[in-house]
């Protein structure tokens, strides 16, 4: 289970990471800073979404071993096809390999800063990781709800914790003149594109522990339970900082270069925190939601 944790980190890491940053460009950053952002966003995008595609396979053999409780099916070829083509997981598995290998290319041959096509790739990509986990467990239309539900989860997600990453490069450009207006505006759309953002991600993480096991995660006798205690400590750690950044150090950026500090480092901090987080869906995800 070790090897698929992992496995499973790293992919939704880089697709949460590459959808958000990209969807910032696309929306949040005036023309001027998404050109000046491009060149350093671009590569880390790319990179996202080639280790996104090569865990992708990765994750695809892995599951073949544990369906078949041998090791030495992960490198089976036999294994592997019955796994896509006879398995509910291998017919969405082979929705969401298409959506990467997609997304490569388009990241690959896109426009230098046409970020749109970029964030609705990555976006597609992101959300077809719904079709799988504990939301593929039910059927018929709860089923369908509970898929659609961790889907727009992911989003939620992604975009939070992937648009910190240009947010902390638009709070360095904005010690530059040329850059300062448009920086503070993509800032500011940002910030307030959050509250919407967090409140998605709050109300479809309740909506989907409600759907996953019917009960709430206290007391937390399970390590499901104990786990998911733990991520739902950590986001409330998260939205704190949030209503920090955009209630007490923003308004005070122009006046106090502590402030400026205070918030790069908070953004830093929260991308740590969002990294914790992916880690430890991606463990308690495998676990019985008793």
């Amino acid at each position: 289970m070790t090897g698929l944790a992992l496995c499973r980190f790293v992919h939704f890491l880089a697709a949460m990471l590459a959808f958000g940053a990209s969807l910032f460009l696309a929306f949040d950053a005036p023309d001027a800073l998404r050109r000046a952002l491009s060149p350093r966003i671009r590569g880390p995008v790319l990179a996202a979404s080639v280790i996104g595609f090569a865990s992708a396979c990765l994750w695809l053999a892995l599951q073949a071993a544990a369906m078949a409780d041998d090791p030495a099916a992960a490198t089976d070829p036999e294994a592997i096809l019955a796994v896509l083509t006879d398995t509910a997981f291998g017919r969405a598995w082979s929705l969401h390999l298409l959506l990467c290998a997609a997304f490569v290319a388009i990241a690959l041959t896109g426009a230098r800063d046409g970020w749109r096509p970029i964030a609705a790739f990555a976006g597609l990509a992101l959300a077809s990781l719904g079709l799988v986990g504990h939301a593929a467990m039910q059927s018929g239309a709860l089923g369908a709800l509970h898929r659609a539900n961790h889907a727009l989860h992911l989003l939620a997600g992604g975009a939070w914790i992937g648009g910190l990453i240009p947010f902390v490069l638009s709070l360095d450009a904005s010690s530059k003149a040329a850059l300062r207006r448009d920086a503070v505006t993509a800032m500011t759309r940002f910030s307030l594109a959050g509250h919407v953002v967090v409140g998605a991600i709050v109300l479809t993480g309740i909506a989907d522990v409600a759907m996953t096991s019917g009960h709430p995660p206290l007391p937390p006798s399970t390590p499901y339970r104990a786990l998911l205690c733990v991520k739902l400590a950590l986001v409330a750690v998260m939205i704190g900082l949030a209503l920090v950044n955009r209630y007490v150090l923003v308004p005070r950026l122009s006046a106090s270069a502590r402030a400026f500090t205070g918030l790069r480092a908070a953004s830093l901090v929260n991308v740590a925190l969002g990294t914790v987080v992916v880690a430890l869906a991606s463990v308690f995800a495998l676990l019985d939601p008793a």
